[in-house]
């Protein structure tokens, strides 16, 4: 070949260097698309353990929670070998649990002269789970030198519109930095006893919502029950609907913010000016 005609030849093959680098690219891509699905299969075997672990502590402790009061059966709960869940993972886990939980079951061994109302086991255990996390979470995050304003929140996206009973207390003694949107309507106590962080209910709640809460926010997006707002001892509740009643409520040991379709109408044990109106008018709901 004469000696142009193979460089011409040279000239029109790609540079093996380039060809190299398309290969390398080519590969990376393969391993990439490996790791995720890798990391894809580590997740999924890592929910259905924290279920399973879930189911089982639920079956063994069961009966025993049932016959305590709430305010008992929360801290034996929290005393539980509940499963640590990374963070990423806590929603998931979270919200298969409740999907898969077998609630015909449940409702059978409910004893009959008991009230859906009263029902308060399966909030409470989900409840003492989701703090258990978030407390660790906590910890970690201040064992690093973190200040808690510089701590990042959490969201906890549950889904409660399929569930064939409304949950009630969810949100009971929620911690701090625990943002936990509930989308679908509650049953009573929401945000019972409630420390800090935010609870957000995008539907309707029952009664006695914000009970003793200390401190964070409640927002409630749909309408709420009677008692609502009883004995706040700090924290803001906001509500966007209708009220059923607020009932010891406007005390002056009510030390907590509650605003009312916009409006605030109570702030650190008094009411505001435009509360006070609206009360006089009898546009509050009080029993």
């Amino acid at each position: 070949m004469p000696k142009e005609s193979f460089e011409q030849f040279i000239k029109k093959e790609p540079p093996i260097k380039e060809m190299k680098e398309k290969l390398d690219k080519a590969e990376k891509m393969v391993e990439g698309v490996e790791e995720r699905w890798k990391e894809k299969i580590e997740e999924f075997e890592m929910v259905e353990k924290s279920v399973k672990e879930l189911k089982k502590l639920w079956e063994e402790n069961e009966e025993k929670i049932r016959k305590m009061s709430y305010s008992n059966s929360f801290p034996f709960v929290s005393s539980l070998p509940l499963p640590e869940v990374s963070l990423p993972l806590l929603e998931r886990v979270s919200n298969k649990f409740l999907k898969e939980f077998e609630w015909e079951k449940f409702l059978e061994t409910v004893e009959a002269e008991r009230l859906d109302w009263e029902i308060q086991e399966v909030g409470i255990f989900l409840s003492g789970f989701l703090k258990k996390n978030m407390e660790k979470y906590l910890f970690d995050q201040k064992s690093k030198g973190l200040k808690e304003e510089k701590i990042k929140p959490i969201e906890i996206h549950l889904n409660v519109k399929e569930l064939p009973i409304r949950l009630n207390i969810l949100g009971y003694r929620n911690p701090k930095k625990l943002h936990l949107i509930i989308e679908g309507d509650v049953g009573i106590w929401t945000g019972e006893e409630m420390e800090g962080g935010r609870v957000i209910v995008k539907g309707n709640c029952g009664d006695v919502t914000g009970e003793k809460m200390k401190g964070g926010e409640i927002i409630i997006k749909g309408n709420c029950g009677g008692n609502t707002g009883r004995d706040m001892k700090g924290g803001t509740l906001i509500l966007e609907g209708e009220v059923e009643a607020f009932e010891n409520a406007f005390y002056s040991y009510n030390q907590g913010t509650i605003i009312w379709k916009g409006t605030k109408i109570w702030e650190n044990g008094n009411w505001t000016k435009e509360g006070r109106e609206m009360w006089e008018r009898g546009e509050i709901p009080v029993k």
